[in-house]
């Protein structure tokens, strides 16, 4: 029961509660047939929003802790909601979301398990709105090891067709992913023009313009700047020094 409780209680015991309250009211009110189905669906409505707003509350949560960079919080609060999840359609966000955690951590076959087994398919008709952070993360896991053909493939099927809509926030992300394409393709030049002027945007959080300085160290590094390269390292490591950017100071 103790369990039960530790796992549970925080997402039942309100509707609980709530059951209770709205059985007492009917029970000691005499209400007619017509009140007691009005009360019920009054009810329903009310739990699925508490429901509602108690899973974007969790995604609020994870978003701000992959935005500050703080990968092992974010790892234990997926573990912590996963349980708590019925379907395929409600873990798979938490999936994503450990998917970015181990994609700051530098752990991008980790980070490809997670995409995995969150079961999107880009470009395919389930959970549409979650498909571009899928992307995202996939294409940069992929791109770290190597997978430059898959990377291509997500970045076509699920961030291209996005970032046609033209939102700010897209467009800074399916930059970032472009570039990682461009240079594993071998183009440090052209993937140096689309990240650098985004370093100081302020729509970015730490962790976010922390993984974009170690990309431009990898970029520096590849066009043979190592002064850069270091440059670039050092910044990375004071905005996500919680995270594995890039690889540690000699």
């Amino acid at each position: 029961m103790k369990a039960w409780l530790r796992l549970h209680g925080e997402a039942w015991l309100a509707p609980f509660a709530l059951a209770g309250l709205y059985a007492a009211l009917v029970l000691n009110s005499a209400a007619g047939r017509t009140a007691q189905v009005v009360a019920a669906m009054f009810f329903v409505a009310l739990i699925l929003l508490w429901f509602g707003v108690r899973r974007l509350r969790v995604h609020a949560a994870a978003s701000r802790l992959a935005a500050i960079g703080q990968p092992d919080e974010l790892l234990a609060l997926v573990e912590r909601e996963l349980p708590r999840r019925l379907t395929a359609g409600t873990r798979a966000p938490l999936h994503v979301f450990a998917a970015m955690a181990h994609n700051l951590r530098g752990a991008p076959a980790a980070a490809r398990r997670a995409l995995d087994a969150a079961g999107i398919v880009p470009g395919g008709k389930a959970l549409r709105s979650w498909q571009f952070l899928w992307a995202t993360a996939d294409v940069h896991a992929r791109c770290t090891t190597g997978d430059l053909a898959g990377a291509r493939t997500t970045f076509a099927r699920a961030i291209e067709p996005m970032n046609r809509v033209g939102s700010g926030g897209v467009e800074l992300m399916a930059m970032e992913a472009l570039a990682r394409i461009r240079l594993a393709e071998g183009e440090p030049a052209t993937a140096r023009e689309l990240v650098a002027p985004m370093v100081k945007d302020v729509r970015l959080g730490p962790a976010a313009r922390g993984q974009l300085h170690a990309l431009l160290a990898q970029i520096a590094a590849a066009a043979g700047d190592e002064a850069e390269a270091a440059d670039h390292a050092a910044r990375a490591r004071a905005l996500a020094p919680r995270c594995a950017l890039v690889a540690s100071a000699p």
